[in-house]
């Protein structure tokens, strides 16, 4: 793997009494590295991470991660890596966590525990609009490009049997060969999918299909991070955090998902901008 750039974002320097409600002592969460939270993310999958004019880590799950981070009293050191890597590197203790909304599932839940959900993801197929693809099933026979590792391979091929899938390291790659005409289409997240119809007018998006839950993934042998965790998430869409994220974030056409609401009672809805 290419050089890792590190980038450390500190926690408060004095924590509340509630800020360790989960763990008894930070110093006695086993993480990658002692005091602090080592996270994967993605330099390329904007809005959730990427890197900004400054150089460094920015995005909605930056944000929530140092969040987290703050409240388990840990300083959030972030690692970039690609997708492919996340979860096995995970699995065996490379990171504690990834600033990702990581699709549950059942290859992935038999390596990794995960967090309560962070999210629930959907999916849209991208085409140029000479050749578009209005619906996802509408790729049988038809070439598309994925992230290298992702969930919606498997889901893919369960929509469109017979796709001839084509995997790529990043969305860049993908994307270019979508303009390229190597591939048909590219088949992404709805968020990153609807950036690139944004940004490039030649393409269209088919419509919206759900592929399930996110969550963070954690190491099997460190079920004290994942309680902490879930307790720090659990205040955070609570305490109206996670809501002012995704509000910064997201443009208001984006809705965050009912099923949240359902997770976590008392989670203030979004105020219309």
């Amino acid at each position: 793997m290419n050089a890792l750039i590190r980038f450390s974002i500190a926690a408060a320097a004095i924590a509340l009494p509630t800020t360790i409600a989960f763990a008894e002592d930070a110093a006695k969460l086993k993480t990658v590295s002692a005091g602090q939270l080592t996270v994967a993310y993605r330099t390329d999958d904007r809005p959730v991470s990427f890197i900004d004019s400054d150089g460094k880590p920015a995005g909605f799950l930056v944000d929530f991660e140092n969040a987290v981070g703050k409240k388990l009293g840990l300083e959030v050191v972030y690692v970039a890596t690609d997708f492919a890597s996340m979860v096995p590197a995970v699995r065996n203790k490379r990171y504690d966590t990834a600033a990702f909304q990581v699709l549950v599932t059942p290859e992935r839940t038999a390596a990794v525990d995960f967090t309560t959900a962070t999210g629930y993801s959907e999916a849209r197929l991208v085409s140029l609009k000479t050749k578009a693809i209005d619906k996802v099933d509408g790729a049988k026979g038809k070439t598309v490009a994925i992230t290298r590792g992702s969930a919606l391979i498997p889901k893919l091929n369960e929509i469109a049997p017979g796709v001839s899938v084509r995997e790529f390291p990043n969305i860049a790659a993908s994307l270019n060969a979508l303009l390229a005409g190597q591939v048909d289409g590219l088949f992404t997240g709805l968020n990153t999918a609807d950036e690139l119809v944004e940004k490039h007018s030649q393409l269209a998006a088919s419509q919206v299909v759900t592929t399930g839950m996110a969550a963070f993934p954690i190491s099997k042998d460190n079920p004290d991070l994942k309680k902490a965790m879930d307790g720090a998430i659990a205040e955070l869409m609570k305490d109206g955090t996670y809501t002012t994220l995704f509000t910064k974030w997201y443009a208001a056409s984006v809705e965050m998902p009912d099923q949240l609401f359902v997770d976590y009672p008392g989670m203030p809805h979004p105020v219309k901008k």
